[in-house]
């Protein structure tokens, strides 16, 4: 066992960019003894998101873990494994000065008659995971609150939300704790060293300083394509961009007490933020700029919006930028040489995936 831990300690591993996937992949290998440095020009940045650094800062955090329609396939298990080491890895990484909390559980509603159906067959097929259709006092609620007449809807015990800023800053905070070498700095170039070398790879940082690393993972979303170019590797991803909305709602009292950690109407999420002030946000359109029109629609709500959300008072919006990978399912977990790991492209669910998507980069080093 000694020499185990021996040998893990010699093993350097590199992790290119600090956003949900770089960092908990750092938290994961650092956990088993690796010694890890994360490398990113924000790394040390405040944590916000008023200037969100990267995709996860600017994203809601949901956890649409069990009410994913499959029970089997890559996707699945993936989702299903992370919901599961959530558990796990939030009874490791809190401290005093943070407030996270994996607040359940999820309410959807249907927004036509075939997503009802699908609820109701979901259901059917899931029951051991906590999922129920609402009853008819839980759909008057939601009828009062968007002004509508539902068909119906599903709650979720088990799913939910974590604050992507709350858990960024405890996942930091964590990393020093189990001293993982954080450098801030920009990756110029990644080489191969030759055969006779002990360390089988080369980062070039920016200023010049030359790493050798027997692992590097590759966490860095659209600047994937440009470290891989001159290794001879082409991974196509393209940009997905999120909009989010806090919205104080002016002349409405809700009933805060019957707001659910996250609610998914029209592939919408609304999330209570504060007293009459809700998160309101989608990933809604292609590229790296915000359309006005894309944010409009989506608090339009397909012209169905009630009446608080048409007279509410926008007072904090941000965005940010995903990478979705072309032609292939996301996230993009591969091997492209011995040594040389990708673990990106994490456009959806970034945060629900984290956890399942390190322990594969784990494995994968572990069984080398």
């Amino acid at each position: 066992m000694n020499s185990q831990k021996a040998e893990k300690k010699r093993t350097e591993i590199s992790i290119i960019g600090s956003g949900i996937a770089g960092i908990t992949t750092a938290f994961h290998l650092g956990k088993k003894g690796y010694k890890v440095n994360l490398i990113d020009p924000t790394v040390n940045s405040e944590i916000n998101n008023l200037n969100p650094k990267n995709g996860t800062q600017a994203s809601l955090g949901v956890l649409m873990g069990n009410i994913y329609k499959r029970s089997k396939g890559r996707a699945f298990v993936l989702r299903n494994k992370s919901m599961k080491l959530w558990k796990e890895w939030l009874t490791q990484i809190q401290y005093s000065e943070s407030n996270l909390i994996f607040t359940k559980p999820l309410i959807k509603l249907a927004s036509s008659e075939k997503e009802y159906q699908s609820m109701i067959e979901l259901i059917k097929n899931k029951k051991q995971y906590g999922i129920e259709l609402l009853d008819k006092n839980s759909l008057d609620f939601w009828n009062s609150i968007f002004e509508t007449e539902l068909i119906g809807g599903l709650i979720s015990h088990e799913d939910g939300r974590l604050n992507p800023i709350e858990l960024t800053k405890a996942l930091m905070h964590s990393l020093d704790q189990i001293e993982i070498n954080k450098i801030e700095n920009n990756v110029i170039q990644i080489s191969k060293n030759k055969s006779q070398h002990e360390k089988r790879w080369n980062i070039i940082l920016q200023d010049n300083q030359s790493i050798d690393q027997d692992y590097i993972v590759i966490c860095t979303a659209l600047n994937t394509q440009n470290l891989l170019e001159s290794l001879g590797h082409k991974i196509f991803l393209e940009p997905i961009l999120g909009q989010v909305v806090e919205l104080e709602l002016e002349n409405k009292t809700m009933n805060w007490e019957k707001w659910p950690g996250i609610l998914n109407y029209q592939s919408i999420n609304f999330i209570h933020h504060s007293p009459n002030h809700l998160l309101i946000g989608a990933t809604v359109e292609n590229g790296t700029k915000p359309s006005l029109l894309k944010k409009q629609e989506m608090l339009n709500m397909n012209n169905t919006a009630p009446k608080w959300m048409t007279e509410g008072k926008v007072k904090h919006e941000w965005n940010g930028v995903r990478a979705r990978p072309i032609n292939e399912p996301a996230p993009l977990l591969k091997e492209l040489d011995a040594g040389l790991l990708i673990n990106t492209g994490h456009y959806r669910n970034g945060i629900l995936l984290a956890p399942a998507c390190s322990e594969w980069i784990g494995f994968k080093i572990e069984n080398q």
